[in-house]
């Protein structure tokens, strides 16, 4: 490219969409991203009903959350492959269509097999944006501008936990546990006709062949071998992805296995009803909402801070223009404000439980779970994505499979934890598990730069 194309490059636009239209792209995307989590956590508080409606056992009624959660795991590997050769918009339609069905099939469930698969089928469909989500917001967003947008974003899968409990606890007390999945097919329909007739594509290399746009982070168009998911598990090879998953898994495994938990806490601890149960789970949608959009604005202002600092050691213009990259792990720099939040509200909550003490207390730890963990998220989602930019949907579901399929076992194991250990032992494991990967993690914020320089990935940030 010749000075006067790079001129030119750098006057382009690095997205052709307005202010306005980004942020409707935004927040089109963080509702889409809100039906994974919602619809995992929405029929919680009915699962009794369903268990004695469908003449099955505890165990037997557990695997339609432990297939719905194997399946988050796996799927949204295959649809951040496609959503990486077909585009973003045709993935977003065809998962709602999906989840929409899997939904119909839930309502209309009369045994648990016919239960199991159509959770199989709503978790298939409605996981799609927990990796085509994050790279659309890589699509629209430069890098410095990014963590705001991801903040955004994020609040959808981060606040389904906490409001999926709420609204299933109510609709499920009063219309029963069928309803529930009857409002989820009708919001999945929804996000469906905003796929097809509102979000336009956003894919850098399917916008650059009709609009001019910067000509930075848009990955080649690859055959159908090439998205073999397989390969992106593989990145966990390098040092930096493998400790930044091992954090993600540890610290979602432990926030998911609590959301899990809670209605066990509030109604045969504080004698709550189903209602008031998932009311109580306002307090972590609170802290989710705060640290989320809190959490965003503080790695843009890392980076912004970090360029500065470039700026003012530079000694002339000429250099001033051509400034090195900024490090991926200056975005890191805040991280362990909110995991530490999230590890101190964790094992308090666990001992207030143990010791059936202030119900006020709980919730206020549910708060700063929910902020610790959503600030947390911000950190490293930001970071994986400025680490592989033209694969960024990807990278996100290979972050969403680890962290899914960690969720998985400790959901599992937490009922025999609880009933030999107790609440207050069985939150000090989890607190003790997420502690050793924040430790870890320090290598990534301390030594990552020189870890990549090492061991890969050697990719270009932009």
């Amino acid at each position: 490219m010749t000075g006067k194309d790079a001129e030119v490059g750098k006057e382009l636009p690095y997205s052709p969409f307005g202010t306005k239209m980004r942020a409707m792209i935004v927040i089109i995307t963080a509702m889409t991203g809100l039906v994974s989590p919602l619809s995992a956590n929405m029929y919680y508080p009915s699962i009794t009903k369903v268990r004695d409606d469908l003449n099955t056992t505890q165990s037997g009624i557990t695997w339609t959350i432990t297939s719905y959660v194997i399946a988050m795991a796996v799927f949204p590997l295959l649809w951040s492959n496609l959503a990486d050769y077909i585009g973003r918009k045709p993935v977003y339609a065809l998962s709602m269509l999906i989840f929409t069905c899997g939904s119909i099939g839930c309502a209309l469930s009369q045994s648990l097999v016919a239960l199991i698969a159509s959770r199989v089928v709503q978790s298939a469909g409605s996981s799609a944006v927990q990796g085509a989500g994050a790279g659309t917001i890589s699509d629209i967003y430069p890098r410095e501008q990014r963590g705001t947008a991801l903040g955004i974003y994020y609040l959808g899968p981060l606040l389904g936990p906490c409001l999926g409990p709420l609204i299933g606890g109510y609709i499920g007390q009063d219309a029963g546990w069928r309803w529930v999945f009857w409002v989820l097919a009708i919001w999945g329909g929804i996000m469906f006709l905003l796929a097809i007739f509102v979000l336009p594509e956003t894919h850098r290399r399917l916008v650059a062949r009709k609009t001019p746009i910067q000509q930075v982070n848009i990955p080649p168009r690859l055959g159908l071998k090439d998205n073999n998911p397989l390969l992106d598990i593989a990145t966990a090879r390098y040092p930096v992805v493998a400790l930044s998953m091992f954090h993600f898994a540890m610290l979602f495994g432990t926030y998911f296995t609590n959301a899990t938990a809670q209605p066990l806490a509030y109604e045969g601890i504080y004698n709550l009803s189903q209602g008031m149960s998932g009311l109580c789970f306002l307090a972590s949608g609170v802290g989710c909402v705060m640290g989320s959009t809190g959490g965003g604005r503080v790695t843009d202002l890392l980076l912004r801070r970090y360029r500065r600092k470039l700026e003012a050691q530079a000694d002339n213009d000429e250099c001033r223009e051509n400034l090195p990259t900024i490090p991926a792990e200056a975005r890191l720099g805040a991280m362990w404000v909110g995991s530490g939040m999230f590890l101190c509200a964790v094992v308090i909550c666990g001992w207030l439980l143990e010791n059936r003490l202030s119900l006020a207390g709980v919730l206020v730890t549910q708060f700063f779970i929910g902020f610790g963990m959503a600030f947390t998220f911000q950190s490293l989602g930001g970071y994986l994505i400025d680490v592989f930019p033209m694969r960024s949907a990807r990278i996100t579901g290979v972050q969403n499979f680890w962290r899914s399929v960690w969720a998985a076992v400790i959901v599992q194991l937490f009922p025999t934890m609880h009933s030999n250990i107790g609440w207050g032992w069985s939150y000090t494991v989890m607190f003790f598990l997420t502690l050793t990967s924040l430790t870890l993690m320090q290598i990534v914020v301390f030594r990552g730069q020189i870890l990549r320089q090492r061991f890969g990935p050697s990719i270009d940030l932009q």
